[in-house]
């Protein structure tokens, strides 16, 4: 999957602190408030989107994000809500290890393809929060991390000590590095990319991909590896100067619910690999 940077901003709107502050009521498209430009010079709001922007946007949003959307106005409901959308859901989970969608769908005509999405992810998150957590045996300032990127021709590698990286207890786990120095383009092809960890004398590669750098949005990576056999991938954000590639940001999301692994579930996860 490679999420558009529309699903960013989609994203936002569904955090739980943004609902918290700014509680969604669902408008009427004559109730979108859109200011006609009285001169030229005079800034002005945008107007929304069309309907068929947010048609293609869809696909690439989560349930959680297609429901928020769905309450901005009735355009929005119209275009989120469509049978065929939440149907595409079902088809990419029921090829999922354990997935409940397919046998429901084949054996429930009167429930809709939304709000069996709806009923299913409610219960993995109640699951994943009856659930105890194991104790994290690991230190952040314990571990080292290495980053490569390269191409044919070019290529920079970032080293960073976990004690010199800072964190809330509520922040998601995330390495970012500058790899400005190798002037990598936003057109190159077979772009290698390696995010790996060191913990006293160990070593765990994390993820490793190659792609071309034809999106400026981020991407996806493969399942990664997990112990626990979650649905975890790596969530890969690049950040340009002009065409040149600067920074790369890795974290990990859990694509059952699509919300990234804070840190101590990020040293949950390594330690199963470097404790063993």
């Amino acid at each position: 999957m490679s999420p558009s940077a529309s699903v960013a901003v989609a994203r936002v709107l569904s955090s739980p602190a943004a609902m918290r502050q700014n509680p969604v009521k669902r408008k009427r498209d004559h109730e979108i408030t859109v200011h006609e430009e009285d001169d030229v010079h005079e800034y002005t709001n945008p107007r929304p989107p069309s309907w068929e922007a947010l048609c293609v946007l869809g696909p690439y949003m989560d349930p959680e994000t297609l429901a928020v959307a769905s309450c901005v106005s009735t355009t929005w409901l119209e275009c989120f809500s469509s049978d065929d959308l939440w149907k595409a859901l079902l088809t990419t989970r029921s090829s999922q290890r354990s997935s409940p969608y397919e046998i429901v769908l084949k054996k429930t005509e009167s429930i809709s393809c939304k709000h069996l999405v709806s009923a299913v992810e409610t219960d993995a998150k109640r699951r994943r929060r009856d659930q105890v957590a194991e104790p994290v045996k690991i230190s952040l300032s314990d571990l080292s991390f290495m980053v490569h990127v390269s191409t044919k021709t070019k290529k920079a590698s970032v080293y960073k000590k976990g004690k010199d990286l800072e964190f809330g207890p509520n922040d998601k786990f995330q390495i970012e590095a500058d790899v400005s120095n190798a002037a990598i383009t936003a057109s190159e092809d077979d772009v290698m990319m390696t995010w790996q960890v060191m913990y006293k004398g160990k070593f765990f590669t994390v993820a490793d991909t190659t792609r071309s750098l034809d999106t400026k949005n981020g991407w996806f990576t493969e399942k990664l590896e997990d112990k626990c056999n979650r649905k975890l991938v790596g969530d890969v954000k690049p950040s340009f100067n002009d065409e040149f590639l600067e920074k790369i940001g890795f974290s990990i999301v859990d694509s059952d619910g699509w919300g990234s692994l804070l840190l101590d579930g990020f040293l949950r996860y390594l330690q199963r690999f470097l404790l063993e």
